[in-house]
């Protein structure tokens, strides 16, 4: 899968140093923040359908050393996968800097077999084990604004993305051996997001990203 994956963006990026960008319809997108923040790699398609509108989708993949970074709360082999489907209305298409608002629906599915950690149960309590699985999925919906910097003689450029939205979040621990109680840990960030911690959530969204763009 990740050789296939590699493989895929290489042959892409390759094609795109001779394609004539000048009037371009196709771009893809590779974001730059994932790797180190998600632990996966996000790589997405937007495809011109008229002077204002586009459509696109993005899809991520990430499993256990795939990825520069470790933030899981626990140790152990995963896997996740996540689709990005999104619609996008350009608000100035005669601008060389295109301006665009978008709105995009998400979900994400991440396991994780026979792992060991810790994490707190729907009670708030908090325990160690040595065994366990995991699994967390989450759905929801943003709103986006992105800007695209490039030139137009340019097959390649930049797009800062910034979006609010909501989200449902679902995690949970199953087959846990040797759970033991613990104390609550007190030097984590003050704004860390918990992804230890075991139920059903619905809550507000932030999303924030630079791609890398490649236009065709």
């Amino acid at each position: 899968m990740k050789k296939t994956l590699l493989l895929f963006f290489v042959c892409i990026l390759s094609s795109q140093i001779f394609a004539q960008s000048d009037d371009y319809k196709s771009i893809i997108t590779v974001s730059s923040f994932a790797p180190f923040r998600d632990q996966r790699y996000n790589v997405g398609y937007m495809r011109k359908i008229s002077e204002r509108w586009w459509i696109g989708a993005e899809v991520g993949y990430g499993s256990e050393g795939i990825t520069p970074f470790n933030h899981n709360d626990f140790k152990g082999k995963f896997n996740m996968l996540e689709i990005r489907p999104e619609v996008f209305y350009s608000l100035n298409p005669d601008s060389r800097l295109k301006h665009l608002i978008s709105a995009e629906v998400f979900y994400l599915n991440h396991k994780g077999d026979n792992v060991n950690g810790n994490y707190y149960d729907e009670n708030n309590n908090y325990y160690s084990f040595s065994s366990a699985d995991y699994k967390r999925t989450k759905a929801g919906v943003n709103i986006n604004y992105s800007i695209m910097l490039h030139k137009e003689s340019s097959w390649f450029g930049f797009m800062p993305k910034i979006g609010f939205g909501i989200r449902q979040s679902d995690i949970s621990y199953s087959n846990v051996v040797n759970r033991e109680e613990r104390y609550e840990p007190t030097d984590g960030l003050p704004f860390q997001f918990l992804l230890n911690k075991e139920g059903s959530k619905l809550g507000f969204n932030f999303n924030i990203d630079i791609k890398l763009i490649f236009k065709f």
